[in-house]
């Protein structure tokens, strides 16, 4: 007598249980989850932001919870809603409308502008010459992005196997994307080093923490790069652990850097 697998035998329950009509390989289902992961812990830090503005009343934290908030939707609502639709009705997502959402990320970070826009230390002129600046530049980054992708969505990318998830990017998004990015990571960085300069042991602390937050959010970008150059499961454990892992870590120091709990406060500035 054969004796099934263990975990096959289990699949196929499931499958036939809730009427599945895909099956999906063990990376698949991890990077569903993380996605998951990644969305709950997003939504939740953009819900506390708003929550902190609801509170204070500083436009700066709507700006940055408006930023968290839109980000963080338009890197996964869509592939996460594919992925069920794949599982249930074996059809992903228009690609064109998963790309469309995705282009929502780079929009988003018009909120980070007005957000640094706030509390850059620099004349108010040159603010408004700058944050104008950096609005149009990612204005005309989507516009490009929103053309080709119209055109055809194979300008933008390649979708895996099952359709549910991007799995290459074009040159060309690799550029709008990096563009938008490094302009992103510059004002961050400005902002950063201000904290830290100051003389103030609370705002230097917050400095720190923020610098940790974009040194994790630069890896987790900077790897989907990276990525034509794997394959395989290779491929899918540098996407779990140089992009999903080091963007939910740098998002939660990303929240904590910029609210300083009362708890992390006590622990790194208790007086010796």
């Amino acid at each position: 007598m054969i004796v099934e697998p263990f975990f096959p035998l289990v699949i196929n329950i499931i499958k036939h249980k809730f009427n599945i009509m895909v099956v999906f390989e063990w990376y698949e289902i991890t990077l569903f989850l993380f996605l998951v992961i990644y969305l709950i812990v997003t939504l939740t830090l953009a819900m506390l932001f708003l929550k902190k503005y609801l509170e204070v009343k500083k436009i700066e934290f709507l700006y940055i919870g408006l930023l968290v908030f839109i980000f963080s939707l338009a890197n996964t609502i869509q592939w996460i809603s594919s992925f069920f639709l794949v599982a249930f009705t074996g059809q992903p997502l228009n690609p064109t409308l998963m790309y469309s959402i995705q282009g929502f990320s780079v929009l988003s970070l018009i909120f980070g502008f007005l957000f640094f826009h706030k509390l850059i230390l620099i004349s108010k002129f040159k603010k408004n010459i700058a944050t104008t600046l950096l609005i149009m530049i990612v204005l005309f980054i989507s516009v490009i992005y929103y053309i080709a992708l119209f055109i055809d969505y194979s300008l933008i990318g390649t979708l895996d196997a099952k359709g549910w998830t991007a799995l290459t990017w074009t040159s060309l998004s690799n550029i709008l994307f990096t563009i938008a990015n490094i302009l992103f990571f510059v004002t961050f960085l400005l902002f950063i080093l201000q904290a830290l300069r100051t003389p103030e042991k609370r705002i230097k602390l917050k400095g720190k923490l923020l610098l940790i937050a974009s040194m994790l959010l630069a890896i987790s970008v900077s790897s989907a790069f990276a990525l034509d150059f794997f394959h395989g499961a290779v491929y899918w454990l540098m996407t779990f652990l140089l992009i999903h892992t080091p963007r939910i870590v740098g998002f939660i120091f990303f929240y904590i850097g910029f609210t300083l709990p009362s708890s992390i406060e006590r622990i790194f500035l208790k007086e010796n």
